[in-house]
């Protein structure tokens, strides 16, 4: 699968971690305040053990922040359950990038498969 192949998908994040006040402010603009929270976003890349996904709020993505690690990352609107991704890294100042950890490829499967059932 390309990164072309999802350009028109959305993915909902979910999580506790810090919060964004505005789309243009820096560090000072973060908050914590513990509440769970949702954002929707695009896909940016595809890569052999990553999904990278915008988080860029001039674009309308929301994303995650610090705090969020190990969240999850659905495919699909904010009703989905399909789980594809797991929060790993983003990039300082939580608005451009959401590195995420792919859970289709084999390692993870390998792993999952231990507690789950997989489809």
């Amino acid at each position: 699968m390309t990164s072309h192949e999802l350009d028109d998908r959305q993915f909902t994040t979910v999580g506790y971690g810090t919060a964004r006040e505005d789309k243009t402010g820096g560090f000072h603009a973060l908050f914590f305040d513990g509440k769970r929270r949702y954002a929707t976003q695009t896909v940016l890349n595809i890569e052999k053990a990553w999904l990278l996904l915008s988080m860029n709020p001039s674009t309308g993505d929301g994303g995650t922040c610090y705090g969020d690690s190990g969240g999850p990352h659905f495919l699909g609107g904010v009703d989905s359950n399909l789980l594809v991704s797991t929060t790993i890294t983003g990039d300082a100042p939580c608005r451009a990038t959401d590195k995420t950890y792919r859970l289709d490829t084999a390692p993870a499967r390998d792993l999952l498969d231990n507690f789950v059932d997989l489809p």
